[in-house]
């Protein structure tokens, strides 16, 4: 039992350490590539898709079983174009304008959504953990946004806007698929969706074009950006694998080094710069994070998802 246990923190660890590396890569990327927030998803999208599908079909999972069923295919096309790509496009987009720790903050407000849609439908009371974790989370979004002075506001108007949006995204991702996860497994759907929202994006980006895209990068530019799709798939592998040996929690609460690992990597790669009023904030954000996750022992059965960053 404890070597499975250590093998469980081993994986959750590395797949968390990975996501926080992730987002600083692609804000390194354009940054230094004439490379489009369009076109990077798209190719990020396309190959994370055909590879963790690939891996399932070659473990013998029954990957194309959902296409015999309408009504949830249909829900796994809604799910791959509004809850995948949705929250993808908002999150590149919101590294792109401002930078990947702003991103990854944003997008770990998605629980406090979730938590807040949760009460409403089941006209219950929230816990005091609940409670603690929705003042911390809106207490860490005002020092993030304004770095504790609201007459002047760090992130630009677009970058707000942007980062709510990866929230909203980031909530559809999770709550929408449940009961497609329930069915078919949650690397089968995600594979999928993977796959979809890069064909959606493909058919949306008119102007998307191989040529294109190798004229816009280099050698060392073109590694990393293989580097970023690579390094994210083996990490949401990690994240679901550890899931066999560890409990929901514990996954949910080792997960919350993503955010210090972009900060980190941000600030000694990029140069990044931040005031403590908003490292400040991502620490109360973090903390909601942790709230949540504190009293669920009791709901371990509960679908936990995770998304690529």
């Amino acid at each position: 039992m404890e070597t499975n246990r250590f093998i469980g923190l081993l994986m959750i660890i590395s797949g968390a350490t990975l996501w926080g590396i992730s987002g600083p890569m692609i804000q390194w990327l354009f940054q230094n590539s004439d490379l489009t927030p369009n076109n990077f998803l798209t190719v990020r999208l396309l190959l994370a898709g055909i590879i963790t599908l690939s891996l399932l079909f070659l473990t013998n999972k029954n990957i194309f079983g959902i296409w015999k069923h309408p009504r949830h295919w249909i829900q796994l096309i809604i799910f791959g174009v509004l809850g995948m790509l949705g929250a993808q496009y908002a999150f590149i987009e919101t590294i792109h304008v401002s930078n990947a720790v702003t991103a990854v903050l944003f997008q770990f407000l998605g629980p406090i959504l979730i938590t807040i849609y949760v009460a409403m439908q089941t006209k219950k009371l929230p816990t005091v953990m609940q409670i603690l974790a929705v003042i911390a989370a809106l207490s860490g979004t005002f020092f993030l946004i304004t770095n504790g002075s609201i007459e002047n506001v760090v992130l630009s108007k677009k970058a707000i806007i942007l980062g709510l949006l990866t929230t909203l995204g980031f909530t559809f991702f999770t709550l929408h698929p449940v009961s497609l996860i329930k069915e078919w497994g949650t690397s089968v759907i995600i594979g999928w969706g993977m796959l979809i929202g890069g064909i959606a994006l493909i058919i949306y980006n008119q102007e998307f074009s191989i040529v294109h895209l190798s004229q816009s990068l280099t050698v060392n530019t073109l590694s990393i950006m293989l580097l970023v799709i690579i390094s994210g798939t083996i990490s949401f592998i990690l994240y679901i694998g550890s899931l066999k040996y560890l409990s929901a929690t514990e996954t949910s609460l080792l997960s919350s080094i993503e955010p210090l690992v972009t900060a980190i990597v941000s600030i000694l790669w990029l140069n990044e710069s931040f005031g403590a009023y908003q490292l400040l904030g991502g620490l109360f954000i973090i903390a909601a994070v942790t709230f949540l996750s504190i009293p669920n022992k009791s709901k371990e059965k509960n679908i936990t998802t995770k998304v690529m960053p």
